[in-house]
């Protein structure tokens, strides 16, 4: 063999190495950022769009902290981790505009949020802040299309329902579960 194919040689079985330790250690279980729990790749995408990685418990307790704090009403429908474990995102009717969301959605979900104000809290009584919907209320992935009534609950409440499904969830939340934002949106388990 010649020189220049055994240092071509060289330099693959070099760069394949480094690529396949590369691969590995993009794989391997990370570190909660909160507890150091390490086995975790789970992220949670906090207020200043930042992914941060978190336990299990610590996403949960997040996800719930942030609702409960969240002043702006909201829809939420119930997660299908098992068909879609990506993450649990929340998008404003801007954002779905802009995501070419059909009109029709995002007129649809306005007049579900409005709806929401002088409803009492189906579970405590309290007043209520989000329309909730289970998961077969309506056809994947139309929003514009939910005809169901929502159930009316208390972001405490609401938490309460969704935080065992995060804690029980099969597979990690690659794309994160997301701060609730900063105006009236929806929290579904669909990319938007």
């Amino acid at each position: 063999m010649e020189i220049d194919t055994i240092k071509i040689i060289i330099y693959v079985l070099i760069g394949g190495t480094i690529l396949f330790t590369l691969i590995r250690l993009a794989n391997r279980p990370k570190k909660c950022d909160i507890c150091g729990a390490e086995k975790s790749n789970d992220y949670y995408i906090n207020e200043s769009c930042k992914y941060i990685v978190l336990c299990r418990n610590h996403l949960a307790e997040n996800w719930k902290k942030d609702i409960k704090s969240s002043k702006y009403t909201m829809m939420v429908i119930e997660p299908d981790f098992n068909t879609y474990p990506g993450g649990y995102m929340y998008a404003n009717t801007k954002e779905l505009k802009e995501w070419q969301y059909p009109e029709s959605a995002e007129n649809n979900i306005n007049s579900i949020l409005d709806k929401i104000s002088g409803n009492k809290c189906r579970e405590c009584g309290e007043t209520a802040t989000v329309a909730y919907f289970k998961k077969d209320d309506y056809e994947f992935p139309n929003m514009e299309n939910i005809k169901a009534d929502p159930t009316y609950l208390c972001k405490s409440c609401t938490s309460v329902k969704v935080a065992p499904l995060i804690l029980s969830a099969p597979k990690a939340f690659s794309e994160g579960i997301m701060y609730p934002g900063v105006d009236r949106g929806v929290y579904h388990v669909q990319e938007f």
